[in-house]
């Protein structure tokens, strides 16, 4: 049960492509998912304000990925991973999600190179009850840097390493050094341990982005399961230093789940950005997103939902938009 809680957190990524695939010497398989939802926005305006139908598309992706028993307790793995908007049909694709050469070892964890979710984005990503939802994903709020580059990020010309369970303690790491010296280098750290219905992570990341900017951020998360009720909690300090100053926030997210049946759940989120002060100065943006949503599973890889999204903003005459969706997910 341990091993299990941990591979919650840290393989997300990776086990989605790996269960496509039977685990033999040699394998390469097609994977992907596609998620839309009809949705109803409205805008939030102070004044005048409007509300739109659109059919959009929730981080649909298709992948290939690979691996192959190299002998010595090792195997060598691949993927490649992109994103697809099957609600625009645009013919535009690229590799742009989690994209890597590898080496896994039962014994010594797992060792990745190329484009991959941060260990900062791993320790927590399962927590968010609504992730890869556009309009309820709690990224919107927390996990954000002015320097416009989220901590909950995806990383290029990165090295990644996660260790085994030990005892149901694991640890995860990354560095990246960008391209451009405007691109600056991240570092990324977390511990997670889990046991039978609880999860534990700490987790620490640290961007440089351009000369005189940087950021960091702290976070504390864990959930605990019992019968059928789940809970889940994330809180968040972040630092970002520019030739202004410093800016220091704090962002909390709170969600909980309670499964009707063994299809379907309710869900209830919420999602705090505070405290963003330059200097100790005023807050300057505020803002706190509350989500509702039913989720049913028609089968093991067929699901639909609806939600409902409202973003509040502290801001005098800012918008305060929200959202009623419908969606359906299908993964292969």
């Amino acid at each position: 049960m341990q091993k299990k809680i941990i591979a919650l957190a840290i393989a997300s990524a990776l086990v989605a492509p790996v269960a496509a695939m039977a685990d033999t010497g040699g394998n390469v398989g097609l994977y992907g998912q596609v998620n839309l939802s009809a949705e109803r926005i409205n805008d939030g305006a102070t004044t005048n304000s409007k509300s739109t139908s659109e059919l959009v598309n929730n981080a649909s992706r298709l992948g290939v990925a690979g691996n192959e028993d190299i002998g010595g307790g090792l195997t060598a793995m691949f993927q490649a991973e992109g994103s697809v908007d099957q609600a625009s049909g645009s013919n535009t694709f690229t590799f742009d999600r989690n994209t890597f050469l590898g080496l896994k070892s039962a014994d010594f964890g797992t060792a990745l190179a190329g484009r991959y979710d941060s260990a900062y984005k791993i320790s927590t990503r399962s927590l968010d009850l609504f992730a890869d939802d556009t309009a309820a994903d709690n990224r919107g709020l927390a996990g954000v840097t002015l320097m416009g580059n989220g901590h909950d990020a995806r990383r290029q010309n990165s090295i990644n390493y996660m260790s085994p369970s030990m005892g149901g303690f694991s640890v995860a790491g990354a560095v990246a050094k960008q391209q451009t010296a405007a691109e600056g280098s991240t570092v990324s750290l977390a511990g997670m341990y889990g046991m039978e219905g609880m999860y534990a992570t700490l987790a620490y990341d640290k961007t440089k982005a351009i000369a005189g900017a940087s950021g960091k951020a702290f976070k504390l998360g864990g959930s605990y399961a019992i019968d059928a009720f789940k809970i889940n909690a994330v809180v968040e300090k972040t630092t970002d230093t520019t030739t202004a100053g410093d800016t220091k926030g704090t962002n909390l997210y709170l969600g909980g789940k309670y499964s009707l049946s063994s299809t379907d759940a309710v869900k209830l989120a919420f999602t705090k950005r505070g405290d963003a002060k330059l200097n100790g100065g005023a807050a300057t943006n505020n803002a706190k997103q509350v989500t509702v949503g039913y989720d049913h599973e028609m089968s093991k890889r067929t699901s639909v939902y609806a939600l409902y999204n409202k973003v509040t903003q502290a801001a005098t005459n800012a918008a305060d938009p929200s959202t009623v969706a419908v969606g359906m997910k299908h993964a292969f």
